[in-house]
């Protein structure tokens, strides 16, 4: 008697195979467009920490701040809406809180768009 299975399929283990690779292809090339994203994301709210702590050391209005923030995002290609940009102080204390609101946009093969949706609030104070 021999071992041998009658109904053998021939290429099935190949397939699998494949497949797995296509598979972390397109994990890969996912975490390659998406990671430096996340890593902007990063660098930005650093900025944005500067700015906040700026602004509050030297007392800048509202509009400065806008200005800067705007500047900012147009540097590190996000896209902030008009309305995305709260600054909130508190009565009678110097230290402001940058509340933005900012997203990119990703394009992958096939016309497909992703928009990465982020939100950050960094506050400023003398470090008391």
């Amino acid at each position: 008697m021999r071992n041998t299975p009658e109904g053998r399929q021939r290429g099935a283990g190949n397939l699998g195979c494949l497949f797995v690779i296509l598979i972390l292809a397109v994990l890969g090339y996912g975490g390659y467009r998406i990671v430096p994203v996340y890593m902007d994301q990063d660098d930005f709210f650093d900025e944005l920490l500067l700015i906040a702590g700026k602004g509050t050391v030297q007392r800048w209005d509202d509009r400065v701040v806008r200005r800067q923030v705007t500047a900012l995002a147009q540097n590190m290609d996000f896209q902030v809406a008009p309305n995305g940009i709260r600054i909130e102080r508190e009565r009678e204390r110097p230290e402001i809180i940058v509340v933005v609101d900012y997203s990119r946009t990703l394009e992958f093969p096939g016309d497909y768009e992703y928009v990465l949706e982020f939100h950050s609030a960094a506050a400023g104070n003398f470090g008391w």
